[in-house]
């Protein structure tokens, strides 16, 4: 509780009170009550006391305010009263954090958010949350009323912000990824801006801005350090494989020839890993929300392998999901490692259904299994050890195509059959634009023999 003099000015607050502003009963006494609340508030806490100061008979008004604290702002709602006196007494009737869930969320949420209005086609900053003031170094009160983009928003991307801002003047939802002046420099943000109406007809909104600076710029090292690694791998390879070849066809000593032998083996395994690499690298580079046809790719796949391997298939006509072209490959390389790790002429079997509104393919072989070891690391998630290392990159780009699509992948081991099943969403896309036939792959450059 606190009371407010003729002048405006505080005159007592009981110690509930200030300790809502982190304040003392003492150091409020004798300070305009309007610094206390959010600069957009002040004048509806003036109305409030006008109306029951000047009212000739007992009158009670409320309204809803920010009260400013040094490190956060906190959303009330304040009654005011006529004393006996003719002054006004005022008291904290519940917090709007208890009556509105969603302003807790606002407040403690880390992702920056910034609540505006469209006037004019221009987002007015209405309110920021503390995430924002940390991320864009703002205080609440030195921003808000002014246009968000002239405080935020690089020179060199006025005009991108535009396009956005007339999206929301429309009441369309905007999501992208974007890069904003921040405290701390120039960073990427996921921008995800969302439209509303109020109850007076004013066109209002929340942008919301996700950091994603460090994960993105690690993606980019890393596939510059993988392309550079690769294409310097290649080379050092190919004067392996001459080299080699070289001591092997003119080596004397049969032990020379042996040596040399192995070297090229060991070059021959290097440069399948490599390739393997390059594979996953295109098929993860790939489209994870295209609809293609399973059924029609998981064909084309048994057929990549025939005459040279049996490959079985029971396969629906056709089971549209949502993938991109690299479910061929997640596909194509469960049927590899299955061929390698059964006896000749022993049959692999591709299956395909529909079931629990997701569809599964399935890879079976009745081969040795895998492991329990590598296992645990490709479908349990057991850290990755030097004794641990998983099943080669083959059955982590199933995985990895599977579950960039929203899917997962899953192992099973009955009756001495080894399964891995591939779980995708079903697409609800129309049949033309479904793909069912790949380009023939382009042919690698990596280093034969």
């Amino acid at each position: 509780m606190f009371g407010i003099d003729d002048t405006g000015r505080i005159t007592f607050a009981t110690e509930e009170f200030a300790a809502l502003l982190a304040r003392t009963s003492a150091e409020l006494v004798g300070t305009p009550v309007d610094t206390l609340v959010a600069a957009e508030d002040r004048e509806t806490l003036a109305e409030a006391r006008q109306a029951v100061s000047s009212a000739s008979d007992r009158l009670t008004r409320t309204c809803q305010v920010t009260l400013r604290q040094s490190d956060r702002s906190r959303p009330v709602t304040i009654e005011l009263t006529t004393a006996n006196d003719g002054s006004v007494v005022g008291s904290r009737c519940q917090t709007t954090e208890t009556a509105d869930p969603f302003q807790h969320l606002f407040d403690l949420i880390q992702d920056a958010v910034v609540g505006f209005e469209i006037v004019n086609f221009v987002p007015i900053v209405r309110t920021v949350n503390p995430a924002f003031i940390e991320t864009f170094g703002y205080d609440r009160e030195e921003i808000v009323g002014d246009p968000l983009n002239e405080y935020i928003v690089p020179g060199d991307r006025v005009e991108e912000a535009v396009n956005y801002d007339e999206r929301t003047a429309a009441g369309e939802v905007n999501y992208a990824v974007v890069s904003r002046e921040t405290a701390d420099g120039c960073r990427e943000f996921i921008y995800r801006g969302v439209p509303y109406d109020t109850v007076d007809g004013r066109r209002c909104g929340f942008a919301m801005y996700t950091d994603v600076t460090d994960s993105r710029r690690q993606k980019r090292r890393l596939r510059v350090l993988h392309r550079v690694l690769r294409h310097n791998l290649r080379n050092e390879l190919s004067v392996m494989f001459g080299t080699s070849e070289y001591v092997r066809a003119h080596a004397a000593d049969s032990s020379v020839s042996l040596a040399a032998s192995r070297a090229l083996d060991a070059a021959d395994r290097l440069a399948a890993v490599s390739e393997k690499a390059r594979s996953v690298e295109t098929a993860l580079d790939g489209d994870a929300d295209q609809s293609v046809d399973a059924a029609a790719l998981a064909r084309s796949v048994a057929d990549s392998y025939r005459p040279d391997a049996p490959v079985e298939t029971a396969l629906p006509s056709t089971l549209p999901v949502t993938g991109g072209t690299a479910v061929y490959d997640a596909v194509d390389n469960l049927v590899e490692n299955a061929v390698e790790h059964t006896l000749p002429g022993t049959a692999v079997r591709i299956t395909a259904e529909q079931a629990n509104g997701d569809a599964f393919v399935r890879v079976l072989d009745d081969g040795p299994g895998i492991p329990a070891a590598e296992r645990a690391v490709v479908f349990e998630d057991a850290d990755i050890t030097n004794l641990q290392h998983g099943s080669g990159l083959g059955i982590w780009l199933a995985r990895w195509v599977a579950e960039t699509a929203g899917g997962s992948i899953e192992y099973d081991r009955t009756d001495g059959w080894t399964t891995v099943s591939l779980r995708f969403p079903l697409s609800d896309a129309d049949t033309e634009d479904v793909l069912t036939v790949l380009d023939a792959p382009e042919s690698a450059a990596e280093p034969t023999r």
